[in-house]
């Protein structure tokens, strides 16, 4: 007799799927093992057949045009919007022009930088070496007011700076001014690399051939590199009209006179 299957969606399947590999009474948990898998092959086909939207599947010619335009963006490479496009081409050749102006200004600005920070760094190792300088390696420069100071600015004592009596001591302004403009060339000098790292990223960015930048990143990226070339050629102007020379010893030479004169008029202290 055919067993009777209530209420069991497709387990008469899953019998009749069974039935010929059974030798002797029916095992309920194989019949039931083989119901799960139909039903779950079931499951799949109708999935497959509905968008998880749960409309209606996409129909062969909908599945095509999807796969066309698969195609076409994966053919789409910085090499092909160069050759195919001439309004992504002229903005690519703008920007590429730009990084390079920019690379340009930023290598003539930090080499101007360099040699700035260079002759400031000799001018301050010339002028500690003309001053007085403590058993313990501290130099010993004076302020109007004729404090002693040593290179840190830290005070002197007067039992330590008797040590000096007699010796030259320089005028701790000037050194001061120096040592912050060194001072202010190192930031700029880290400020131009942090530049030039810059526009290397962004030149790696449009010549990326598998991810091209678009059109309007171009246009943003050309404006940035601009911006930085401007800046560049500014911060070089300025490393060149203040590097040091006789103009500036001469003008250290006078504010140091200028600070002397004030110490010599002041009562000696007993």
């Amino acid at each position: 007799m055919k067993p009777e299957f209530e209420n069991l969606p497709d387990l008469e399947a899953a019998f009749e799927a069974v039935k010929g590999l059974l030798f002797g009474p029916v095992d309920p948990a194989l019949v039931k093992l083989k119901h799960k898998e139909i039903t779950q092959d079931a499951k799949e086909k109708r999935e497959q057949e509905i968008n998880p939207r749960g409309g209606v599947g996409l129909a062969r010619g909908d599945h095509a045009e999807r796969d066309r335009k698969d195609r076409d963006h994966q053919t789409r490479t910085l090499t092909w919007l160069l050759a195919n496009d001439r309004a992504y081409r002229e903005a690519h050749e703008r920007a590429m022009a730009s990084f390079t102006n920019a690379g340009d200004a930023i290598g003539r600005a930090i080499e101007a930088g360099e040699k700035a920070r260079e002759n400031v760094r000799q001018q301050i190792d010339d002028y500690l070496h003309s001053t007085a300088r403590l058993k313990d390696g501290r130099y010993v420069m004076t302020d109007a007011d004729g404090t002693c100071r040593d290179q840190n600015g830290t005070p002197i004592s007067a039992e330590d700076a008797a040590e000096v009596e007699g010796q030259p001591k320089r005028a701790f302004m000037p050194y001061d001014d120096m040592r912050e403009r060194k001072d202010d060339i190192d930031r700029d000098l880290a400020e131009l690399r942090g530049w030039d790292v810059e526009v290397g990223g962004m030149r790696n960015e449009a010549t990326d051939d598998r991810r091209p930048a678009s059109r309007e990143r171009l246009d943003d990226m050309t404006e940035r590199a601009d911006d930085l070339a401007e800046r560049a050629a500014e911060k070089q102007r300025g490393f060149e009209a203040s590097a040091p020379n006789t103009d500036t010893n001469r003008s250290l030479d006078l504010v140091e006179r200028k600070e002397s004169t004030v110490t010599m008029a002041m009562p000696q202290l007993p």
